[in-house]
């Protein structure tokens, strides 16, 4: 399946996953040891193997958001986002992300039957972050450094303008978003530009 068809099928299908995956309650354990974070059932959802790790992150000396609805500008939010309903924190997703990743801001809003917007925010170890960067370009990505706020500025394009995959990559943090049937280019300007100062 192509990335362009996965990145529809999957902002399109992830309310109907995370239903399901929350319908699924944990059998009591003899010795409860763990709080489980997620299933380990077999799914046919495409987020049934998350790409990032909830373990051990390095803390980001980045102004990374902690809420969906402080991201960008309030002007930029509300263009690209105003009429799209949040659906889920982006737990679960699987997209490109640096080994060891820790999922700082998951965003995935929709509208309709074929538009949204996924953001997910991760910080990692730099040296992971630089590692990661070099892989993009193997999967169509093409990358290069952003005048604008000196990051990684990774691109995969879709069947339109308003279908692309972005990375935007800096030190430890690591922003994947994907606007569909949207043209986001603005608010993830604004994104970066927050983080990155």
């Amino acid at each position: 399946m192509s990335t362009r068809h996965r990145s529809l099928t999957v902002i399109a299908g992830a309310a109907l996953a995370l239903g399901l995956l929350s319908a699924c309650a944990p059998e009591p354990a003899p010795t409860p040891t763990t709080t489980p974070t997620q299933s380990t059932e077999p799914s046919a959802s495409p987020a049934d193997s998350p790409s990032e790790s909830p373990s051990s992150s390095p803390t980001s000396t980045a102004s990374i958001p902690t809420e969906c609805t402080d991201l960008g500008s309030e002007a930029s939010r509300q263009e690209m986002v105003g009429d799209m309903t949040l659906q889920s924190d982006g737990q679960g997703f699987v997209r490109p992300a640096p080994e060891g990743s820790t999922l700082v801001l998951g965003c995935d809003w929709i509208v309709g039957d074929a538009t949204g917007l996924l953001v997910l925010i991760s910080t990692a170890a730099p040296d992971a972050v630089t590692a990661a960067v070099a892989t993009l370009p193997e999967e169509g990505y093409t990358c290069q450094v952003s005048d604008d706020f000196g990051a990684q500025f990774c691109e995969l394009p879709g069947s339109g303008p308003d279908t692309e995959e972005f990375v935007v990559a800096r030190d430890d943090v690591w922003i994947y978003y994907a606007p569909v049937n949207r043209n986001g280019r603005a608010f993830l300007s604004d994104i970066a530009s927050q983080i990155f100062g």
